[in-house]
């Protein structure tokens, strides 16, 4: 596996394969580990031999040349909600628009020469589709996302007080401030109520602004981003998770809450409907609709029982549906169809 750190940055994952670093670059504008990535792969390619090469992101930009090198099949997975319908010739004919887009162009150069694409939802199928054009229509695959497996171990015990949580960037493709227009609301009828908003980016200090603004200090808890098992903690006693997002490409964070049993409400944008089924394993509100958001907010903390039934079978389709093994087999099959190599048992 190839992945990226800043020099000098300690990181030392536990995992059953050998990981090869390229630099990571903090840039503005163009994504710089594209360099990086490509000099990396290269020298692995010198060493070693290569079936598959499975990029993703614009990182990927020159894993076809290497891959074809080798005669090996080139994959491609894209994370991204937005593909550009125009070439990188093209583009530069707008070279101010361009260079505010550059890393998607990219992105699209590194897609469209893949053999096979890989897509976590319908949705970002349709979008890649729309981007790359319908010759391309045979080519792309969707397989949902995995969560890791310490989701389906939290044990839940929720807190005696209305408390909500989120976890994601601090963006507003978020749903963040629709969020906190929403608790402004539902605190005039439910005083007690409380939000825990895990994470950070850019917009987290006009958060904690319009956080002071509405006069919500008492009533959030902003304590930047956390690991994992510190948010399978919090998410142990949280009430509701509140996952409102204006676009997914798929929905990590829904996924997760899904697997951890709790009971979710999110928005129909994007990919979020593949994974909720509204009134069966979640709530679905409309997008950048607070008032929806707030009484979706009260109806769950009203009715706890009968969204906790929702819950246990959100957290059972997860489980079939969202996790790794399953997520796994379907790619497997797919390289060996690209392959031609003959189907054998996957253990589960």
């Amino acid at each position: 596996m190839l992945y990226s750190k800043e020099p000098g940055e300690k990181i030392a994952p536990e995992a059953p394969y050998k990981i090869h670093w390229a630099r990571r670059f903090k840039t503005a504008t163009i994504n710089l580990d594209i360099f990086s990535f490509g000099f990396a792969l290269n020298r692995l390619a010198r060493k070693e031999k290569f079936d598959i090469v499975h990029g993703n992101a614009e990182e990927a930009f020159f894993s076809s040349c290497i891959s074809e090198r080798q005669n090996a099949v080139y994959f491609f997975t894209s994370h991204a909600p937005h593909v550009p319908s125009t070439g990188i010739l093209r583009a530069l004919c707008r070279p101010i628009a361009f260079l505010k887009t550059v890393n998607p162009h990219l992105l699209r150069s590194a897609a469209r020469r893949a053999q096979k694409i890989i897509t976590f939802s319908q949705f970002s199928r349709e979008r890649v589709l729309a981007g790359l054009g319908d010759r391309f229509e045979s080519l792309i695959e969707v397989i949902p996302g995995g969560i890791d497996p310490s989701w389906f171990d939290v044990e839940r015990a929720p807190s005696e007080n209305p408390e909500l949580i989120f976890w994601g960037r601090m963006e507003d493709e978020k749903g963040v401030p629709e969020l906190l227009d929403a608790l402004k609301i539902v605190a005039t009828k439910i005083p007690a109520i409380k939000l825990t908003l895990v994470g950070e980016g850019h917009r987290l200090e006009d958060y904690k602004q319009k956080v002071r603004k509405l006069g919500l200090i008492p009533k959030v808890v902003m304590p930047g981003w956390r690991s994992m098992e510190e948010i399978q903690k919090l998410i142990a006693r949280a009430r509701v998770a509140v996952l409102p997002s204006r676009i997914e490409s798929f929905g990590l964070s829904v996924a997760e809450a899904l697997g951890a049993g709790a009971p979710v409400i999110t928005t129909n944008a994007g990919a979020l409907p593949e994974i909720v089924q509204d009134g069966v394993t979640g709530t679905l509100v409309a997008k950048e609709n607070p008032q929806a958001l707030a009484d979706a907010i009260g109806r769950v903390l009203d009715n706890e029982e009968n969204f906790r039934q929702m819950a246990k079978r959100g957290r059972e389709e997860a489980r079939q549906k969202l996790s790794w093994d399953f997520a796994a087999r379907q790619l497997i099959e797919l390289y060996r169809q690209e392959l031609a190599v003959p189907g054998e048992p996957v253990p589960d």
